[in-house]
């Protein structure tokens, strides 16, 4: 009867222990993600699960022209500060060498400052607007009244290229991760695509070893990645949709902690005009 009773102590005292445990994790707010908690708790030198059938993809560098947006979620620090929001983007881009990126949301300010400088930091934009055309690059910040800004060399405006739909979705989908379980045929804004699951884990270790710079540097900032969905154009075989989710740094917004991804293009080869605002005739050089 004696050890009856220490048996059943003991059991009491685990199911306590794990209680605890479990709520403080719960109660611990957004910091703890899903794929933050699993990065903590799987055991060090657990065996990456395999990284899935290889997915057969066009790349879009192949579209003479697209339209696309991107929605990047965040909760974390941005240089050091609190940061909950998101930032909006939409891509135009055509075959005479032009494209427009607007970009809104509620960080907005914050990329502002860091692709226009210490100009754009005198105004609070509604949206920005980044033009590529053959002579250059154009920064346009839209407040009270249009401001744009040409700036000198291209470092400038890295930012907001690394958040366009197209540079984000180009190494979400680069031939080292685009492995992944076919789930189906759906139908996804009106076209029909196929849908694959890629594995966080998987993409993770792919990302941190791949010969593609960009994507090893993104992968090698993570600290965890959530299972990612991939929707594919069943007739061209192009990548039309992924949303990913992951915890860790991101460059371009000088971010750490979880962000989420969230890539569509909306057309492909309908060669939308792009034209520079009356604003950019007499532009601000940096």
């Amino acid at each position: 009867m004696k050890t009856t009773k220490q048996y059943l102590s003991v059991a009491i005292a685990l199911v306590a222990v794990a209680s605890v445990f479990v709520l403080a994790f719960s109660v611990a707010g957004p910091a703890f993600s899903i794929a933050t908690l699993t990065a903590l708790v799987r055991p060090a030198g657990a065996p990456t699960p395999p990284p899935g059938d290889v997915i057969p993809l066009q790349p879009i560098t192949d579209l003479t022209s697209l339209n696309a947006t991107v929605k990047i979620d965040v909760n974390g620090l941005i240089n050091g500060k609190k940061a909950k929001g998101d930032l909006d983007g939409v891509l135009t881009s055509n075959n005479q060498g032009k494209s427009r990126i607007t970009v809104t949301g509620s960080l907005l300010g914050t990329i502002a400052a860091q692709v226009g400088g210490s100009v754009v930091g005198l105004f609070t934009p509604s949206k920005v607007d980044l033009y590529k055309v053959p002579d250059g690059a154009y920064v346009v910040v839209n407040g009270m009244f249009p401001v744009c800004v040409k700036p000198d060399t291209g470092k400038a405006t890295e930012a907001l290229d690394d958040m366009s739909p197209s540079s984000l979705l180009n190494m979400l989908t680069d031939s080292d991760v685009a492995r992944g379980e076919y789930v189906g045929e759906e139908t996804l804004s009106g076209r029909t695509v196929k849908h694959y699951v890629i594995d966080g884990d998987a993409f993770l270790v792919a990302a941190q070893n791949s010969s593609n710079p960009q994507l090893k540097a993104f992968g090698d900032a993570l600290w965890a990645a959530e299972d990612a969905d991939l929707y594919v154009d069943a007739a061209g075989g192009y990548p039309v949709a992924f949303k990913g989710s992951y915890s860790g740094e991101f460059e371009p917004l000088k971010f750490e902690g979880d962000f989420s991804v969230d890539i569509e293009l909306t057309d492909v080869n309908t060669n939308t005009r792009v034209d520079l605002p009356a604003a950019c005739n007499k532009p601000i050089s940096m």
